[in-house]
């Protein structure tokens, strides 16, 4: 039987460590064969995104864990067989993503050469498209376009963002502007702002050296942001709840101050403030139109709104130094795994 490289998380004595170097082993194992209603995909290029860092690590909150896994929640792809109970429609050497991988369902992320994906969650890559941009298709552009999507921010209208420097954050100011939606971006370095702004962020706060809340009300003119969308949680989203008008939303969408969050409820109740978890899919699959929203998402890219960051790229056996190249402040664009 063929063999492949695999990057497999298997932890440390059985468990899940805080220290990736613990938790990554590079391993051989064997090609997947496809079963019925499945096709072998070759996975070409994996980004490193922080969903997949989560994944990796021992994090408070968090479901069991079923050790061990091939981590990598999406990539980009080429056909390489079909299997039995297929329909042909997908030849060797077709371009693919998959919406979603197996990798939460079966423990069968990208972080591999081969992954066996049912034939229904394949999509194809338009042929503009390049492969290391086709990568980044799922995690954040089809995100950044369900979180502004669902918002629903009038035009002329006021959207506030943190991590707002990150691949998903410059998207999501391009697609606020395509829609006529003004951004307030938050980040925490002042280095990054005039970057920002020459993307066509409208706004941009600086926490290391500007108050959130007191610019916020003085961009508004003392209305508040329509809504929010938050990658951080933590203690930070007590000053984001502050910044929204009356009967705002806040879409918690990330954990990046950790798994807890600290926030005045008073003030929640009588502002009729709302915090909502969001999860891809949900907005995904919310109704019966789930190509559709793809497809506009391809257009995007097809129309140049939304242009994916590649940073550095590392071969499948160097991921432990991929995932410590993407956990650096600043880095630049998305981290790519390539083999």
């Amino acid at each position: 039987m063929s063999q492949q490289i695999a990057v497999q998380v298997t932890g440390k004595d059985g468990k899940l460590t805080d220290n990736v170097e613990d938790n990554l082993q590079i391993t051989k194992t064997p090609v997947p064969a496809p079963q019925d209603g499945e096709v072998l995909v070759r996975v070409r290029y994996r980004p490193v995104n922080p969903s997949d860092v989560y994944r990796l690590i021992d994090m408070p909150g968090r479901g069991p864990t079923n050790l061990p896994f091939v981590p990598g929640l999406e990539g980009y792809g080429e056909v390489e067989e079909s299997g039995p109970g297929t329909s042909g429609n997908y030849k060797k050497g077709d371009r693919v993503v998959a919406v979603p991988w197996p990798s939460r369902e079966t423990g069968m992320g990208t972080w591999q050469q081969y992954v066996a994906v049912p034939e229904k969650n394949l999509v194809r890559v338009p042929d503009p498209i390049d492969s290391k941009a086709a990568s980044q298709f799922l995690v954040n552009p089809v995100t950044a376009f369900g979180l502004v999507d669902d918002m629903a921010v009038p035009e002329g209208k006021w959207l506030l963002q943190t991590a707002a420097g990150s691949v998903l954050g410059r998207m999501v100011i391009a697609l606020a502007k395509k829609r006529g939606v003004k951004t307030i971006n938050v980040i925490r370095r002042s280095e990054q702002k005039q970057e920002l702004l020459d993307l066509g962020a409208d706004e941009v706060i600086a926490t290391d050296k500007e108050d959130l809340v007191s610019r916020v009300q003085e961009i508004t003119g003392g209305e508040g942001a329509y809504g929010a969308l938050d990658a951080v949680g933590g203690k930070e989203i007590g000053a984001v709840l502050d910044t929204i008008r009356a009967s705002g939303r806040v879409f918690l969408y990330g954990a990046l101050g950790g798994s807890e969050v600290s926030y005045n409820v008073i003030k929640v109740i009588y502002g009729a403030k709302k915090v909502e978890g969001w999860v891809l899919f949900d907005w995904l699959n919310r109704g019966d139109d789930a190509k559709e929203k793809l497809q506009k998402v391809w257009d995007l890219f097809l129309d140049g709104t939304i242009q994916p960051y590649t940073g550095e790229v590392y071969p499948l056996e160097k991921a432990v130094d991929a995932v410590q190249a993407s956990l650096r402040v600043g880095r630049g664009g998305k981290v790519l795994i390539e083999g």
